[in-house]
């Protein structure tokens, strides 16, 4: 109430994120472990695991081993089986290709540092991959198969977050907890217009390394981001 003749004034922001158009869809949040996502918090699709399960072929000669996991933020590998396969023996070393599940060739002479138990880590198509030399040589044919799982969830958004966590797409609009680890069914949104001052980066806790290019990927999916300077009420009784 207004006092001495002045007039009152109370804020009347609701700490709301959605402005208007908006458009949602039921998804699956998925969570490492008992906790919560605030509203205001971008989401991204995590379009494949990043781990990757390497088994080698029984008939390798070379008794060397490999681990890969994907690493890529907007080169993402497809799911499926990818070969990694031995094309050239070399003393302590060997050279290697890489194929992806459909046959196309992502990477030719990948080749090993030579040196008796020696790694050699390659970045090629989203991967990452790690051979290790071992005691006895790899020949021409040995081989390892990559098992890229398909996932389709979605997890917070993080900055250089890899298969797909980097790339915002959605917006949680309230908040949303979880007793532990598993999936939380969400109704997320997918399109419309969003304050930008209740953005967050849930690693952040705050929207503070929200850049112009964030934005521009948030645009891109259908959803606009708008500074909207905060309104006022007026309270002349």
């Amino acid at each position: 109430m207004a006092q001495n003749g002045l007039v009152g004034i109370t804020n009347n922001d609701l700490g709301a994120v959605v402005l208007g158009n908006s458009q949602f869809r039921d998804e699956l949040l998925v969570f490492g472990g008992a906790g919560t996502v605030v509203k205001g918090t971008l989401l991204a699709r995590q379009e494949v695991n990043t781990a990757i399960v390497v088994t080698p072929n029984v008939g390798n000669t070379g008794n060397g081993t490999a681990t890969a996991s994907v690493v890529g933020v907007t080169e993402l590998p497809i799911a499926g089986s990818y070969n990694l396969e031995c094309t050239f023996a070399v003393v302590n070393g060997g050279v290697f290709k890489l194929v992806d599940p459909n046959g196309n060739l992502v990477a030719s002479n990948l080749t090993l540092r030579v040196g008796a138990g020696l790694v050699t880590t390659f970045t090629e198509g989203g991967l990452s991959i790690a051979v290790t030399e071992g005691a006895t040589d790899f020949i021409a044919g040995d081989k390892f198969a990559l098992a890229v799982v398909a996932n389709g969830k979605l997890v917070p958004f993080a900055i250089g977050g890899a298969a797909g966590a980097g790339v915002p797409n959605h917006v949680l609009t309230y908040d949303v907890v979880a007793a532990g680890a598993g999936n939380e069914p969400i109704r997320a949104m997918i399109a419309g217009e969003v304050r930008k001052e209740r953005l967050i980066i849930h690693a952040d806790g705050t929207g503070v390394n929200i850049t112009s290019a964030i934005l521009d990927q948030l645009r891109a999916a259908g959803i606009v981001s708008i500074d909207v300077e905060e309104l006022n009420i007026q309270d002349n009784q």
